[in-house]
């Protein structure tokens, strides 16, 4: 009996300890976390960070439906563009240029005989009707007038009559003609003038796709495609505008609590001992998870969150992208 109860006692003992071990392990990960979370290490929170244009950065395609070939380029790195300067001429402008002035000539001789209908010989020829049908209607008026003076036999007079209101209806009935003949040529070159017009437009429009063009004021940053190569996947070029440049950084998300927009930095360039004042304008609400080299931090991931800076003279931020910076928040 006394073997049995102290084996017992024996077994309880075990059991208790694999419970208080389990309970270690389950709680000690996020209490060492929590305590990693609330640790504020002493002094000011410092990060490094870098230069860069997020907001005025343009990767110029060129090439939409992708196959064109750069016939020739006409920037270089580091030059300085304004928008709508030509910074690319594709390999299908020739063909495009040639199908616009084609369009062209076929439209101005639309237009050209348009006018001539308008005040051409067919005006002038429907006015000269127009004279000969008013003439007409005179001689028949005046006939009617002179026959109710006549002497001559009423059958002869009606006669004569209908003789001169039938030359006065042939003659309207040829102006007739002549106007709608007019009107329905006038109608159907106004058609084509329209069907040119909309192909010329068309025409232009593939024209200027063939020329790349700057979409903003920059420079250029980096050239993908060069003259005479297929344009690449990543486009011609990379424009940047430098008079929008900040400083991007990033700290552990850890810190996130000790830092928010309007906050208050010292940034330093590498290589410039000058401290310059800047201000915090966004803090990103995404948190970026990174693997961590066993070589250099641990097993483990780090959690990062970007801090994008700017300075409160924007005069002193140096027109460089990727500059390396050390951020002091205060």
């Amino acid at each position: 009996m006394a073997r049995t109860t102290r084996f017992l006692r024996v077994a309880l003992g075990a059991s208790a300890v694999v419970v208080i071990v389990a309970l270690a392990l389950w709680i000690g990960p996020d209490r060492q976390r929590s305590k990693a979370q609330d640790a504020r290490p002493p002094g000011p929170l410092i990060s490094r960070g870098y230069t860069e244009a997020p907001a005025s950065t343009v990767v110029v395609a060129g090439d939409p439906a992708g196959g064109a070939v750069v016939l020739e380029l006409r920037v270089t790195d580091g030059q300085k563009v304004k928008r709508d300067d030509i910074i690319a001429v594709l390999s299908n402008y020739p063909t495009a240029d040639v199908e616009v002035r084609a369009a062209e000539a076929q439209l101005l001789k639309a237009q050209q005989q348009r006018k001539a209908m308008v005040s051409g010989y067919r005006t002038a020829e429907i006015a000269m009707q127009e004279v000969v049908v008013k003439a007409e209607s005179d001689t028949n008026k005046l006939k009617q007038l002179q026959f109710q003076r006549s002497s001559m036999p009423p059958d002869e007079k009606q006669h004569e009559l209908n003789i001169s209101q039938q030359n006065v209806e042939r003659e309207q009935a040829k102006l007739k003609l002549q106007k709608e003949t007019l009107a329905a040529d006038l109608a159907q070159i106004e058609t084509e003038i329209s069907i040119l017009t909309a192909k010329l437009d068309s025409a232009k429009n593939t024209r200027e796709q063939a020329l790349v063009r700057a979409p903003i004021d920059g420079v250029i940053a980096e050239l993908y495609s060069r003259q005479g190569e297929r344009i690449h996947g990543n486009g011609i070029a990379k424009i940047v505008d430098l008079d929008q440049v900040r400083i991007l950084a990033e700290i552990d998300d850890i810190h996130v609590s000790r830092i928010m927009v309007g906050g208050k930095v010292e940034v330093t360039f590498r290589g410039s001992p000058i401290v310059h004042k800047g201000t915090i304008s966004r803090v990103s609400p995404m948190v970026k998870r990174l693997k961590r080299s066993q070589a250099d931090l641990g097993e483990g991931n780090v959690n990062l969150v970007e801090v994008e800076i700017k300075l409160d003279d924007p005069a002193n931020m140096p027109r460089v992208l990727s500059r390396e910076t050390r951020v002091i928040y205060l």
